[in-house]
């Protein structure tokens, strides 16, 4: 829905774009990043289950998932597989562990104010390492949202959380809480910031202001609503 090339052999094609207020990513990233470091089979497996060892689906994707892939039959899936990893890949550096993070978390809690916020509000689910805790928890190390250029995606999800992922007629259980009234701008900005720079993510720091036009654009008449309207 955002075609800025046709065809491989433009560079910006399949690249990644904005779409209200979530960033789809590149489907051309190097080796070691993004699906350029997934085998075939955890692309179909995505498009069919909704999740794999590096990632789960949510913002657009989450849509695209529920109303299309899910039905698509194994072949198909593996021919989209098949077609996306025979695209030329960008070159850049590639993303590699660091766990030297690990040294801000200490046993009476963390060393600065975002980390402490990461501990107290997400640890438990992708874990202080950032490697998730399985297909049902994705790790935050290394994912495509945390390491590119716009951060619109991790600000859009823990401000506004993530929608239920419905497989087989049965909405999931693992869905992010909204956080919209818990934390201030500078709280998400502050958090945003460190996940995007951990683990050994390149993100680049993510700015209070930047938070704050994204929540009056995403802004719901509750922090309670099913379907958050966009405008």
């Amino acid at each position: 829905m955002q075609e800025k090339g046709i065809g491989s052999a433009n560079a910006v094609y399949l690249t990644g774009a904005n779409l209200d207020r979530w960033w789809a990513p590149s489907l051309r990233y190097g080796a070691g990043n993004g699906l350029g470091a997934w085998a075939k089979v955890d692309i179909a497996a995505l498009l069919k289950t909704d999740r794999n060892g590096h990632g789960v689906v949510f913002g657009l994707m989450m849509e695209a998932f529920n109303k299309s892939t899910q039905f698509m039959t194994d072949d198909d899936l593996k021919s989209i597989a098949v077609y996306l990893k025979s695209l030329p890949q960008a070159a850049e550096p590639v993303w590699a562990y660091d766990a030297a993070t690990m040294a801000k978390f200490t046993s009476g809690g963390a060393t600065d104010a975002a980390a402490d916020i990461f501990l107290r509000k997400r640890s438990y689910c992708h874990g202080r390492d950032g490697k998730g805790r399985g297909e049902f928890l994705p790790p935050l190390a290394g994912a495509s949202s945390l390491v590119a250029a716009a951060p619109d995606s991790v600000m859009n999800i823990i401000l506004n959380g993530a929608s239920r992922v419905v497989a087989n007629g049965v909405p999931d259980s693992y869905r992010v809480p909204t956080f919209c009234v818990q934390l201030r701008d500078e709280d998400v900005a502050a958090v945003a910031s460190f996940v995007r720079q951990a683990w050994g993510n390149t993100g680049t720091p993510v700015t209070a202001a930047e938070v704050k036009d994204l929540r009056d654009r995403t802004n719901p008449s509750s922090d309670r609503v099913i379907v958050l309207q966009m405008r």
